[in-house]
């Protein structure tokens, strides 16, 4: 009966036994060591010798190069397909943008048009106010208006009490002259307390006698003993009137200054100094004319701004020729 023990130690010797070394006049074989001085080498019962050495050699290393360059050649495909594929996605993104800033690009041309357009609208609407309000006050040009009128003056005797006012200011003119169309009161501001009475509005029938009562009454130093509480003022429309306002602080100047002005339609403030005539259309020309003479140091800019006009904060790149 065999040893099963001893059949597995041969196989185990024949699969040990693959590479065997032979000594010069030796018989002896010694099983999977490699002795110094051995001068030939076997695959199996193969002897190699230096020629099948260097073939060995030669063939694993060619195996080697290939591998690797199959491994590199893969590489670079892999690579190649997703640095083409992100080139792509880069010029997909830079067309996108290019677009987007072309559109934007219109978007600017279009708002400063309209911002010109604009401009241009707000000029006329101002001159057509400012006609409208010199239309307005040259339909008003022989009214006046009575401040502080007292209540208890009835509307029937209204028309009395005025011509007596008129007469007491202007006494070097005929009284025949003293012809009035209307006069009535006007609504209150609401701001004004319930005691202030309402303004008494009146249209003289000659444009002088009116130009000529309200010329005394600013002449007048001091009110007059029958008519202490009355201002006599000039009837005008209230664009005419924001617009003096806005003109204040050339005004108040010229009064600290004792230069004598006078208002002109449509509304201009025309000053006289040393027999020569300025004339200032806006509040800025008014400043300018003071700034000229020494009077305002530090003159306020009253003019509105115009529309925002707007300008592309980017700058275009440039298109990278491509290499053939």
């Amino acid at each position: 009966m065999t040893n099963p023990k001893g059949k597995k130690s041969t196989q185990r010797a024949e699969k040990i036994n693959f590479f065997t070394h032979k000594n010069a006049g030796s018989s002896e074989t010694d099983r999977g060591t490699i002795q110094d001085g051995a001068d030939e080498q076997t695959v199996g019962n193969i002897p190699l010798t230096g020629a099948s050495q260097d073939s060995h050699e030669n063939l694993t290393k060619a195996y080697l190069d290939e591998a690797m360059n199959a491994m590199a050649n893969k590489l670079i495909q892999t690579w190649q397909s997703s640095i083409g594929q992100l080139s792509k996605e880069v010029q997909d993104i830079g067309n996108r943008t290019t677009h987007v800033e072309n559109k934007l690009s219109e978007y600017a041309t279009a708002h400063n048009d309209m911002a010109d357009h604009m401009t241009r609208l707000e000029q006329k609407i101002e001159i057509m106010e400012a006609r409208m309000a010199d239309a307005e006050d040259r339909s008003r040009r022989n009214n006046l208006r009575l401040r502080g009128v007292p209540e208890s003056i009835m509307p029937n005797d209204l028309q009395a009490y005025v011509q007596g006012l008129l007469r007491a200011y202007a006494l070097d003119i005929p009284t025949d002259m003293f012809l009035i169309d209307r006069v009535h009161r006007v609504p209150k501001p609401r701001n004004l307390p319930d005691t202030v009475p309402r303004d008494v509005l009146l249209r003289a029938h000659y444009y002088h006698i009116k130009e000529a009562v309200l010329r005394a009454s600013r002449n007048r130093t001091e009110p007059h003993e029958t008519y202490t509480t009355i201002k006599i003022l000039a009837d005008l429309s209230a664009a005419t009137l924001k617009r003096r306002r806005d003109f204040q602080p050339v005004t108040e100047e010229l009064r600290r200054a004792g230069i004598r002005y006078r208002w002109g339609y449509p509304t201009k403030l025309l000053i006289t100094k040393n027999g020569e005539l300025n004339i200032a259309s806006t509040p800025d020309e008014g400043a300018r004319v003071l700034k000229a003479w020494g009077l305002l140091k530090n003159p306020s800019t009253t003019q509105a701004s115009p529309t925002r006009r707007l300008t592309p904060e980017w700058r275009q790149a440039s298109t990278r020729n491509k290499s053939p």
